[in-house]
Parts: structure tokens; sequence; C-alpha cells
């Protein structure tokens, strides 16, 4: 549920070294105005594993501004994963007259909502801190958000390209494949309404705590590769762009397949690094930083 996906590096490995993004800031557009675009002429935004809590109150105040600037240009939403530290589509049941279970989220999530109803198109590939979201969105806010659990192919700027949060890139972590599993099904899923938000949330940040100990407190030198390793396999089955989260880490790496030119996307963080990917149709892709001013 909340073991990230990383394998640890061993000496001896032949790693990229660890990118640094420069203060950009926003980017600025594309040498045309906002208005008059059409639905299919903006942009489509990236973001991932923001990992809020509900307690962060200046952090998801920073992440609605960018989300308010970028709105005019912005057609899509793409969410990839771990938005919060714990998210499980509770069932609403007035009749239990139990409060909304995530009520310190709500400023990002009624955020979303304004979103949703000015037009915009949210997509959100669960991560490995998100559960069960097929219908959360749609019955507690009204708004239909395309949910994926796993990966998903999109057609961006004729191109194929394949979208996921990242967490199953290392087929060697067994381990945590077969803790996913386990978590991520149907009765886990039933014993989580069950036991409720409280207990559950206790429990998600333990793990989460856990989690962040063992593979984010340390920042390494050198990406690890099995994200690219992930990704090159991807472009071997037909993909031409493959765009990640999960690690933590922005990287943009372009790889060479039958004479076909391939891009790798992570989109990095949005906790740390506030980093983000942008889509400008028909064919600029730019990873970026937001630097609140």
């Amino acid at each position: 549920m909340f073991e990230d996906g990383a394998e640890k590096n061993h000496s001896g490995s032949t790693l990229s070294p660890r990118p640094e993004l420069g203060p950009k800031g926003k980017l600025q557009p594309s040498g045309r105005g906002v208005e008059g675009l059409t639905h299919t002429e903006k942009d489509w935004i990236f973001v991932s594993d923001a990992h809020f809590s509900g307690r962060e109150t200046e952090a998801m105040e920073v992440f609605l501004r960018f989300l308010n600037s970028e709105k005019e240009r912005m057609s899509h939403l793409v969410i990839l994963g771990d938005l919060f530290e714990f998210l499980f589509g509770f069932k609403d049941n007035p009749a239990r007259g139990k409060p909304f279970p995530f009520a310190d989220y709500l400023p990002i999530l009624e955020g979303l909502q304004r979103l949703f109803r000015q037009g915009i198109r949210i997509k959100y590939f669960e991560g490995n801190h998100d559960f069960f979201l097929h219908s959360f969105f749609s019955e507690r806010f009204g708004m239909e958000v395309e949910v994926y659990p796993e990966g998903n192919e999109e057609r961006l700027g004729g191109r194929r390209v394949f979208i996921s949060h990242g967490d199953l890139s290392n087929p060697k972590l067994w381990r945590y494949r077969t803790f996913r599993r386990m978590i991520k099904n149907r009765w886990t899923y039933g014993l989580i309404e069950r036991v409720g938000p409280g207990f559950s949330r206790r429990v998600a940040k333990w793990l989460s705590q856990r989690s962040y100990q063992k593979n984010h407190a340390v920042i390494p030198f050198y990406l690890p590769l099995e994200f690219k390793n992930f990704a090159h396999q991807k472009f071997l089955e037909g993909f031409d762009m493959v765009i990640l989260g999960h690690s933590h880490f922005p990287e943009e790496v372009e790889e060479r397949v039958d004479e076909k030119r391939c891009l790798y996307f992570n989109v990095g963080d949005w906790m740390v690094h506030r980093s983000f990917l942008r889509f400008t149709p028909p064919d600029r892709f730019e990873l970026g930083r937001w630097e609140d001013k």
C-alpha cells in the first residue's frame, strides 16, 4: 500500500546522474494568447505525488494558486496518483449520518470541483496511496473524473503514450507486488470500508512514514534505472512516449528505438520539487517547476 517501488542501488551499477531542475518558475505561453484557444488547443498539465495530509495549509494554498494560474489555458489536468497521503473511496451513506471522512482535504477537492465546472477534464491515475476511487469523485462531489487503477494509453500529439503512476515499474520487486495485490483487491477494500476512516488513516499514516524514511528521506545522487528500463520496454511494445510519477524526481530521457524518437518523462513530485509536465498541442512537451510569486 505505502511501500514505494524503488529498487535499492547496488555498488557497481551504472546509473544516470540525478538531474537538477533549474529555477524556471512558471512556463510562459508559447507565443499565442489564451483568449480564443479552443479546447483541443489548450494545454494538458500533469502532476504527481503531492502527498497532502490535510495539515499543510500553506502548501495546499500554493497548489491551488498553481491550478488557478493554469485554468484559462488548460483543457486537461492529469493527476498521476498520490495527491493525498491516503485516499480511499468510502461510500457515501447519508442514512448513517457520518461526516465526510476527508474534511481536511476539502480545499483541494473543492478546487478540483471548480476546475471540472469550468470544463476542464480531470484524469486520476491511482497511486500506491489511492484506493477504490472509481466512483468517489462523482458520488461525493458530482464531478466526472476519469479514474484509472492501473496504467492507460493516450494519444497525444499523434503519439502513442503510456501513462501510469509508476509503482509497478520494477518487476524485481516481487515483495512489493505481492503486498500490493494483498491490499488492492475487493476483499481488503471491504475490510477498510468496515473498519472506517479513523482507524484506516492511522494505519496509513504509520505505513506512509515508514515508506518515506525508507525510500525518500535521503536524496540519492543517481536516479534508479528501473523507471527508464520500464519505459524502454514500453518503447519496444510500440509506445512513443511514457509518462510516470512515483520516483519523486523529475526526469526527461530521449531514446532511439528502431530509428524512432521515443521520450520518457517522470513528472517528479509536487511535495518537494513542485514539478509538473506540460503538453502544449500539437507536439510540445516540457517539464517545469512552479515558483510561487
